[in-house]
């Protein structure tokens, strides 16, 4: 028992109660900012908001924020990270430009907050989303859209008779903008589609999930 605690001693040796308290408390700031960074991408983003990004976001603040402070002021730890980085590959295509600008918003956040300028990265992400809320009610962004990207997943056999009823129903324009053939055989088919109703657009993803020969449907606004 005395070995393991010498041993446990020698490991938190070069730190002390303090340090282990700025990183805690650096990590809840990280995850409070992030959280607001989330927050204002759903409120500034229109119809179907990606859980799975606004809770990369805050992952995203706290990652980099735990990054930085480990990095402190070693050159030599910074090129080792952009070496190990350089590996990762992203399979997910970014539609919105948008989407690259909260991604940005987050990284910055939490550098600020790892780098240990808590001032910059609390003032920085108050400013920044008043600027970018009001840019989305002043250009009436926040108004409810009816322009989408709808993706279908059709089974090999499947013909356009499946959808074309619910597309006249429903939608005012539309256009086909691809046409894929995945590795299971299925058709994947891309449109850009307007809606009659903008607010319908929850009953117009439901009727064509109805459908047997549809195998997923997904739409994301334009």
């Amino acid at each position: 028992m005395t070995e393991l605690q010498e041993i446990w001693q020698q490991i938190l040796a070069p730190y002390s109660l303090l340090s282990v308290l700025s990183i805690l408390l650096r990590l809840l700031l990280a995850f409070l900012l992030g959280s607001m960074v989330a927050i204002v991408y759903r409120w500034t983003h229109q119809s179907i908001a990606n859980t799975s990004f606004t809770d990369t976001l805050v992952m995203l603040c706290m990652l980099i924020a735990i990054v930085m402070v480990v990095i402190g002021d070693s050159v030599a730890r910074a090129f080792s990270l952009v070496g190990a980085l350089s590996i990762i590959r992203f399979r997910t295509v970014v539609r919105d430009p948008r989407d690259i600008a909260f991604v940005f918003f987050a990284l910055a956040v939490g550098m600020g907050i790892g780098a240990g300028n808590q001032l910059a990265a609390i003032t920085g992400t108050f400013v920044i989303s008043l600027i970018v809320m009001g840019i989305t009610y002043f250009r009436g962004i926040a108004v409810e859209k009816n322009e989408f990207i709808l993706e279908l997943t059709i089974l090999p056999e499947a013909e356009d008779s499946i959808y074309q009823p619910i597309f006249s129903q429903m939608l005012s324009t539309y256009r086909q903008t691809s046409q894929a053939i995945s590795k299971s055989g299925n058709m994947k088919l891309e449109f850009y589609v307007r809606l009659k109703d903008p607010v319908l657009w929850a009953k117009f993803a439901q009727q064509l999930r109805q459908q047997e020969q549809i195998s997923s449907v997904s739409i994301t606004e334009n």
